[in-house]
């Protein structure tokens, strides 16, 4: 590990050449000039002061050091932009932050002792005044006067930037434990009992102890002998550090690269501010050295020149939630709330979501792009006075045949989200989804999954039927609670996953089957289901008109003859926007008599479901979930209260998604509706079922089927429903494989 070692002694320090004077000099007028910016810098004419204090900096830092805060955050653009003293300082600090910032934290440390504690504890070996952290954020662009300000993207940094001060954006998948680091090391010579002090740079940073001492022995006469140095354990200053794992956003990743990582030092106050899953913007030094330990040479003899980089922390900007993705300037807020009033704002959403895919009278495509739209705005998350909380995130689940385009509203919710992660069931696993504890050189890590990367936005999980069972059960606490409860390797911890689950998945079979009941379609538990505040059956209806409408609008696509209609009033980047700044601003709640219509209706489909074994289950969690669609109404259109109409359009999406899925069973096919002649083919079909079939016997179900049409004159349509029927009375088991077994 290369070695940085700062020494310091009682006497003036030679000069080798005039050059180094004057490095010595200009280093000198930066420090006071910084010194003097942190005595005399104001607030603004536009900043309304209450408590009296008018000095910006001087005030903070003696108010956080009486305060035992021993740190002070210093805005960039305060500092680059001073014209009496502190512009010089920030360019020195942005062209050599590795130079510059010990001496400016040095310089907080003499200004500790001009303004807060002037006495003299007596103690000369020892500083007077501790360390102070010196903390850099930025609150607007600088990239138009200074290109270092401008954020980089990860697989940007090249060997061009390394020592130079860079300004990076990525989410956090792994934190380490902190740790204590020695920042200064104290020496005496077990010879001549001299001392000296070392100073350690932060980071991957060793302390360098010198080989001998230039003192003379206990005789006054002899040079020390080397090795003579001994550490003095109890005059070491230590401070917290630790080690963070940042990556690129999904965002930022192109289509089929690996995302890039890079490890973040970050040390004192920037410690334990940041967990797995939290997106954040680092203004730090991007630094190279050796991996370990060692003297640093190769296996050759020589030095090691392939150097290990990572990123020293000098500020850290935690993004919450949705606030993370999009800049939205005033203009467009402005341009935004005048939208919000248009009565037709909700149609121009809806007409918005994946324009590309065609819609009829006889599907639910439409209903399903505002499914979408309820999912991507979210309800409003509630926090209950004993500290539970309640979840606005809408769970939405297209459940359908092949070519349904259920495919394409995940990648256009994917797009169109401000904070998005999407990944196939088939290829994810639970811990890929939730969080894993890795094990490595250093211990045991915790890595965050898709769920915990996408806090604040949402999840697309497409084949959601390919997933195994077991993963599908580790997502259930993360859908509900919208928490990762973690208990591995001895690490107890609790993570966020505040986002919408987006799922695509095909029934059992492949297909839809209209004489089978949902409930044997879907496989999957009621547990799950009960999760999703929606949930559709996407069938491929076979109608003359509706597949000409669809070749005609397809043929069009792949032309690219795209009515102007069919483009949407909104592009994804203006809906993006629009949908940060309605998350960001408004947090609706239900009115009085709109809860009081929801209650009467609640009651009335519970009443009508009792007794009734469905597949999905009406529970409080689906009353829940009309409230967070009502919310999500209200929300598109700018409202703090969802009032009557948006409690009813939320009744009427979840009547056509979940509660009509629910009631999708097979009482439409039943032998009670059939006609005479119906029920007498029926008749003649059991009969021959009865002579393929002893009692005891087995067959193939598709081989009985095709036996029944094709030697028995049985209709496809009436061969399946006998065996539906024979199976539900009890006569006819099915067993593995397909096969049926005649008990009786």
């Amino acid at each position: 590990m290369a070695a940085i070692s700062f020494l310091e002694s009682n006497e003036p320090m030679d000069q080798a050449n005039a050059d180094g004077e004057q490095d010595k000099v200009d280093q000198s007028v930066v420090v006071s000039k910084f010194k003097r910016f942190i005595r005399e810098f104001t607030y603004g004419p536009s900043v309304e002061i209450t408590d009296g204090r008018t000095m910006k900096y001087r005030d903070r830092f003696s108010q956080n050091c009486n305060a035992g805060l021993f740190k002070l955050e210093v805005s960039l653009n305060d500092l680059c932009n001073n014209k009496d003293g502190g512009e010089l300082a920030g360019k020195m600090l942005m062209s050599s932050p590795t130079e510059y910032v010990p001496l400016f934290e040095d310089a907080l440390k003499d200004l500790y002792g001009e303004l807060v504690k002037k006495e003299d504890d007596g103690l000369p070996e020892v500083d007077k005044a501790p360390h102070i952290q010196l903390e850099l954020k930025c609150e607007t662009d600088l990239e138009g006067r200074f290109d270092s300000m401008k954020p980089k993207l990860m697989r940007e940094l090249t060997s061009t930037q390394v020592e130079k001060f860079v300004v990076i954006q990525g989410i956090v998948v792994s934190v380490r434990a902190p740790r204590r680091k020695a920042r200064i090391v104290m020496l005496k010579c077990s010879s001549c009992e001299k001392l000296q002090k070392i100073k350690v740079a932060a980071g991957k940073c060793a302390a360098h102890v010198p080989s001998t001492c230039d003192g003379n022995g206990r005789d006054g006469m002899d040079k020390c002998p080397a090795g003579s140095w001994r550490i003095i354990e109890e005059l070491n200053e230590f401070t917290d550090e630790q080690e963070l794992k940042i990556q690129e956003l999904p965002e930022h990743v192109p289509v089929g690269e690996m995302p890039r990582s890079f490890d973040l030092y970050a040390h004192q106050y920037l410690v334990d501010s940041c967990t797995p899953g939290t997106r954040l913007t680092t203004l730090g030094i991007f630094c190279a050295t050796e991996r370990s330990a060692g003297n640093g040479m190769s296996s050759r003899g020589g030095m090691n020149t392939v150097k290990y980089s990572y990123i020293q922390a000098l500020g850290v900007q935690v993004a919450q939630g949705n606030q993370a993705a999009l800049d939205i300037t005033e203009e467009e807020e402005e341009r935004f709330s005048a939208m919000s009033k248009d009565p037709e704002i909700r149609s121009m959403i809806y007409r918005s979501i994946a324009p590309s895919i065609c819609a009829s009278k006889k599907d639910v495509i439409d209903d399903v792009k505002k499914a979408v739209a309820c999912l991507l705005f979210g309800g409003s998350r509630k926090r209950l006075p004993d500290g539970t909380r309640m979840r606005g995130d809408i769970n939405v689940l297209l459940l359908g045949d092949p070519g349904t385009a259920k495919s394409q509203f995940l990648k256009f919710a994917h797009n169109a989200a401000p904070i998005s992660v999407y990944t196939s069931g088939k290829g994810s696993s639970a811990a890929g989804l939730t969080a894993a504890v890795v094990k490595d050189a250093n211990g045991f890590s915790l890595e965050g999954g898709a769920m915990v990367l996408a806090d604040g936005g949402i999840v697309c999980i497409d084949e959601f039927d390919k997933m195994d069972t077991n993963d599908r059960v580790a997502i259930h606490e993360a859908m509900e609670q919208q928490t990762i409860s973690i208990a591995k390797a001895g690490i107890t911890t609790m993570l966020n996953t505040r986002c919408s689950v987006l799922a695509a998945a095909n029934p059992r079979y492949g297909t839809h089957d209209d004489l089978t009941s949902t409930s044997e379609q879907i496989d999957f538990e009621s547990t799950i289901l009960s999760r999703f505040d929606m949930m559709f059956l996407v069938k491929d209806v076979r109608d003359p008109d509706r597949d000409m409408m669809i070749a005609q609008h397809m043929i069009s696509l792949h032309r690219g003859d795209v009515p102007q209609e069919q483009q949407g009033p909104l592009s994804v980047l203006e809906l993006r926007k629009y949908l940060r700044y309605c998350r960001k601003r408004c947090n609706p709640r239900l009115a009085p008599e709109a809860a009081e219509v929801l209650k009467n209706h609640y009651i009335s489909i519970r009443k009508a479901m009792k007794g009734e074994s469905k597949a999905i289950p009406i529970t409080v969690r689906q009353l829940e979930a009309i409230v967070r669609i009502s919310e999500s109404l209200a929300k598109m259109e700018l409202k703090e209260t969802a009032d009557v109409s948006h409690v009813e359009e939320a009744l009427r999406m979840f009547t056509v998604s979940t509660l009509d899925s629910a009631n999708r069973d097979r009482t439409t096919t039943g032998i009670d509706l059939l006609t005479d002649a119906e029920k007498k083919e029926l008749q003649e079909a059991e009969e021959q079922v009865r002579r393929l079939i002893p009692k005891g016997g087995r067959k193939q179900k598709y081989q009985l089927e095709s036996m029944l049409v094709s030697n028995g004159g049985v209709s496809e349509k009436m061969a399946r429903r006998v065996m539906h029927i024979m199976t539900m009375r009890g006569e006819l088991q099915e067993k593995q494989g397909n096969t049926l077994f005649r008990s009786r």
